[in-house]
Parts: C-alpha cells; structure tokens; sequence
C-alpha cells in the first residue's frame, strides 16, 4: 500500500477517582483534545475505534460501545468498531486504525479508551472460569502464577521486581499528571506483605478514571496537520488462547511471537529501541516482556533490570510516564501517547535525549492476548 500511517493526534483526561463525570464524558474531552492537538474539526474524523475499560466494556449493558460513544461524539464514520482484547486494545486498535487508512478505509480515524473503573463497584471482580469455585478471582492471581514459575525456573526474587515498581514511580515523579508520583524504596517494597504471593500491592497497576485517544491518518493528511505525525514502522499481534490451563502457559508470551514480527516489518532490532513503553499491569509482565522481546535472554530479566537499567537516565528507559503502575490506568493508550510525546521530543522532564525509536506493547486478559507496535519519529 502506498498510503502510510502516522499517528498526528494525542489527547487525554485527567485520571483518578473522578465520580462526578461519567466515562463518556471523560472520552469526549480525551477525543477533543487529540482533534486540537493535530488540528482536526471533529467533523473531518471519518473512522472511530474503540477500547471499553472492564466497567464499561463488562458490565454496562449490550450497546456497542462505539455506537453510543458515536452518537455521544456527533459522529457517522465511515469505518468504526470496538477492541475487546483486555489490556492489548488500546494498541491493536491503533493498528487496525493504520490498516485502515492505508487500506482508504477512512481518511482520519480516533482510538479512544475510557473508562470509569475506580468509581464503578467489581469492574476487576470477575471470576476465573471453573477455578472461581476454589478462590480464584481476577488478575492478580494468574499474574502470580506466573511470578512464581519463572521463580522457580530461573531463581528470580522479589527484589529483582522492585526494581521494575521502584523504576515506574521514578518515571511518575517526572510526570506532572500521574497518579502515583511519591518515589518508592527497594525496602519499603520488600515490606509490604503480598496480596498473592509473590505480588504486592506494589506489583499491580493501578485502577484509574480517565480517557485517552489517538488519531491516526495518513502521511499525506498529516503534512498538513498542526502536528507532526508519528511513523508507525511496524506493527504485530499473537495469541495464546489455550489458557492457563496449559502447561507451558506462563514460560513465554505471545510478544515472543508479535515482536520479531513487528521488528521485521520496521526493519530494526530490540537493541534499536530507544524507550520502550512496555504493558505493565504487573511489574512481572514487564520483566516477561524484556525477555521475550529480546532485550536480555530468557531468565535474565531479573538481573536485567537490576541497579536502575529501566529507570530515569537508565541504558533502556522503560515507561518514562510511570506506566500502568504509576501514570495511571489508561488501558494502553497512555502507553502509545507517551511514545508519540517521547517521538516529537515534547516529554519535558522525563525526555529521552535523541529518541528516535519506540516499542509500545499491549498485554491482555488471562495472559492471552499480545500488540506490539514499532514508532519512529
């Protein structure tokens, strides 16, 4: 395809526990703000895709999250639809955005994820299939399942994933936004009791009110944008659908598959990246992530990030914004604004000096889905 895509708009909310406005609401502003970021009238959008946090995209009813965030926004797109992918969506709705402009699908499409989680009741209380019988309830506890194989693989320990918390709250102090900025100790970590063992509250994201969104469009459209637009180099999915259940689940995830694919289509190589802005919904997804996209080898990871690799002025900055675990919950989305602001050079503080290269991941569900994206300024 000759139409190539870049990403000209980012826009976002304010988030915390904010009870007083609603998801929608919140969604409305992020997608305004990424409209007068690129400098875009709402009416020129002709494509909208869309990420439902678990309150809005698990409990609020049947409607089309899309349809009635659609209507809510004044839109008729010619091309629109919902990401149900879990933590994965807000990324691979970024990439069918460029499948769809470089397609001529639509002209200028808006990825939005929102949510209103933290004043919603039970958005994260969901049962495990079967094993909800015997305890099993929400994320935390496949995600320490996991910490706990690739303890006994490779030996890793809890400090090794203090590092990865101590490194987001580092980034977050930087982050005049964020919702967790107070720096954090390797002993106050060591501590706190876990929640399920290994993982403390420390290990886990944070749940967050708030919106974010991105316009894609072409090169073309951008050249005449107030931004500038954001290449985007590559880009891959991968699954593993055969769930916890399978015995080999927790040795490697899907980014094992999705990121060679991504490197390839970008032409470059893990040791290219300059930031990476890696999903972060448990500080050992991060550490999984380092393996399998090739940053360190398999059962390295722990040592990789130990004395401050990933933290501020580290060899691979990793989540400049403080991330899932410290930025706040932003499904993803505040992963890939993060990257675009690294990109531009526009990150104040917590700027990388020369940025050229992103990663930007999306992790999702029971460890089951997997997008990766390449940036390039």
């Amino acid at each position: 395809m000759s139409r190539r895509a870049v990403i000209a708009g980012i826009g976002h909310s304010d988030f915390g526990k904010i009870p007083e406005r609603s998801a929608w609401q919140l969604e409305a502003e992020a997608v305004s703000k990424a409209a007068g970021d690129a400098g875009l009238s709402p009416q020129e959008i002709d494509g909208l895709l869309t990420d439902p946090g678990p309150a809005q995209g698990v409990l609020d009813g049947i409607t089309p999250h899309f349809l009635r965030l659609g209507a809510a926004l004044g839109l008729d797109p010619t091309y629109s639809g919902t990401e149900i992918l879990g933590g994965a969506g807000s990324v691979a709705s970024v990439e069918r955005a460029a499948l769809a402009v470089e397609a001529g699908l639509c002209e200028v499409c808006v990825c939005v994820y929102g949510d209103s989680a933290l004043s919603s009741k039970s958005a994260y209380g969901y049962g495990r299939g079967d094993e909800s019988a015997f305890g099993f309830f929400g994320a935390v506890g496949i995600h320490a399942l996991a910490a706990q194989r690739h303890m006994h693989l490779y030996g890793t320990r809890r400090e090794e994933l203090a590092e990865i918390a101590v490194a987001a709250r580092a980034h977050a102090a930087r982050t005049p936004h964020a919702q967790r900025p107070r720096a954090l100790s390797i002993d106050q970590y060591m501590d706190e009791a876990p929640l399920v063992e290994p993982l403390c509250r420390y290990d886990c994201c944070l749940v967050s009110d708030g919106a974010a969104a991105v316009i894609v469009t072409t090169e073309e459209r951008a050249a005449d944008l107030r931004s500038k637009g954001i290449r985007i180099l590559g880009h891959a999915q991968a699954h593993s659908l055969s769930t916890y259940a399978s015995p080999d689940h927790f040795d490697r995830l899907p980014a094992s598959r999705s990121g060679p694919a991504a490197f390839g289509q970008a032409g470059v190589k893990p040791e290219d990246i300059d930031v990476a802005l890696l999903y972060d919904c448990f500080t050992i997804v991060v550490l999984l992530q380092l393996e399998d996209y090739g940053f360190c080898k398999k059962g390295e990871g722990g040592a990789f990030v130990s004395g401050g690799r990933i933290g501020p002025g580290g060899a691979l900055p990793v989540n400049t914004s403080g991330g899932l675990l410290a930025e706040a919950y932003g499904g993803g989305m505040l992963h890939v604004i993060e990257a675009v602001r690294q990109l531009r050079g526009a990150a104040d503080l917590r700027q990388v000096e020369g940025a050229e290269l992103a990663l930007v991941s999306g992790h999702g569900l029971g460890m089951n889905t997997h997008a990766t994206l390449v940036l390039g300024s």
